[in-house]
């Protein structure tokens, strides 16, 4: 682990739009009449209470001159604020939609490559991924650069404990201060470390196990993967449990946070290379995960990215119980998600790794696709 002290400074955005972001306020109303590919419920069957998602256009105010990246880090704060890392840059916006302040994330000599994943931890401070330099990131609020974990442009493999392997997404567990980061594009583990002083404290792999990089998985064998493909998305609950979203292997892998593995939900049968189809199958289904806000903690909220729905499963069971979206670019129609966040009021927030067109405040077309849209409540009670 290596910890530099700088500051980032305070930088405008400049950048090309090729993600999208929803905001979606929740309900607790009926589901859908019919059930859908991914197993969810029918109307009859659907539990009393499940959030229902209804899309708003217009939330997010792009400022004139405006320009985006692909948008592949995403959250919202205990303010309710929604923040973005785009092109190494971080923007923080208002409970309005209304861009509050941005900073570059890109280091001293603007070389930290492709931010990826974003958390603002208990303590406000935002941590993110500069995922092709191989570092996990620490900055204040206002952009001063704090911490860093990993080493610039090196890499270990996945039972290194320093070196970071293209890491995808972070969560801080606010009891004892230590971040659980999804070391998937290059690793193929879950790292822990102290978010004060950076020390390493343990890593895992898939069913808790040792990760094995020179492991091989046959998918005509008819049995789950038994490392992880592509550790994704990560989220921590109330209850102590640590969710983890394997992406190409299309499932939901939870653990408690001493690396102790629980269960595991796979949310779409995987295509096989040749031979018959798969009814239903699909691929990288399981992109990122988020929880309703009640005490429960009731809802487990996953971007399919391959479909292009987020899922909405009942979190004691793991069963799918509704989803929506799908694919488009229209008012509630998805592109890819890739990073969903909830608000403290239940609100949703997606980023689209394959967007619409949006115009700024000038009426300026720029690049596919960032936008926001907001789903607000239909009948019943929010959360």
């Amino acid at each position: 682990m290596t910890v530099h002290r700088e500051h980032s400074g305070v930088a405008s955005l400049a950048i090309t739009v090729a993600a999208a972001v929803f905001i979606v306020t929740t309900m607790a109303c009926a589901a859908p009449d019919d059930a859908d590919s991914s197993g969810a419920a029918s109307a009859a069957e659907m539990p009393d209470g499940v959030p229902q998602f209804e899309p708003v256009e217009g939330w997010f105010q792009l400022p004139e001159g405006f320009e985006w990246g692909q948008v592949i880090g995403l959250f919202a704060d205990a303010r309710g604020h929604v923040w973005t890392s785009s092109g190494s840059q971080i923007g923080e916006w208002d409970t309005e939609g209304n861009l509050v302040q941005s900073w570059s994330a890109a280091g001293p000599d603007g070389n930290w490559s492709t931010i990826h994943g974003l958390f603002v931890d208990h303590n406000d401070f935002v941590w993110t991924n500069a995922r092709e330099s191989q570092m996990t990131l620490k900055f204040t609020r206002d952009g001063e650069h704090v911490m860093t974990l990993g080493r610039f442009d090196e890499t270990g493999g996945s039972n290194d404990p320093t070196l970071m392997g293209r890491p995808a997404e972070i969560w801080v567990d606010p009891e004892d201060n230590e971040v659980f980061i999804a070391d998937g594009y290059g690793n193929r583990r879950v790292i822990v470390f102290d978010g004060e002083s950076g020390e390493y404290l343990r890593h895992w792999g898939a069913y808790g196990e040792q990760p094995d990089d020179d492991y091989e998985w046959d998918p005509m064998s008819g049995e789950p993967s038994r490392q992880f493909q592509t550790a994704h998305g990560i989220f921590g609950s109330r209850d102590g449990l640590i969710y983890l979203a394997d992406r190409a292997n299309n499932r939901i892998q939870v653990f408690r946070q001493s690396g102790e593995y629980v269960t595991e939900k796979i949310v779409r049968p995987l295509c096989p290379p040749e031979g018959d189809p798969v009814p239903d199958c699909g691929g990288s289904a399981t992109f990122s995960v988020g929880f309703s806000p009640d005490e429960a903690q009731t809802w487990l909220y996953v971007a399919d990215g391959g479909s292009h729905v987020i899922l909405v499963l009942r979190r004691s069971d793991l069963e799918v119980v509704d989803e929506f979206g799908g694919p488009g670019v229209g008012p509630g129609e998805l592109g890819r998600p890739h990073n969903l966040s909830i608000d403290p009021q239940g609100n949703m927030f997606v980023a689209e790794a394959a967007g619409p067109m949006v115009v700024n405040a000038a009426g300026d077309s720029v690049q596919a696709g960032f936008r926001a849209q907001k789903f607000a409540v239909q009948g019943g009670g929010a959360l």
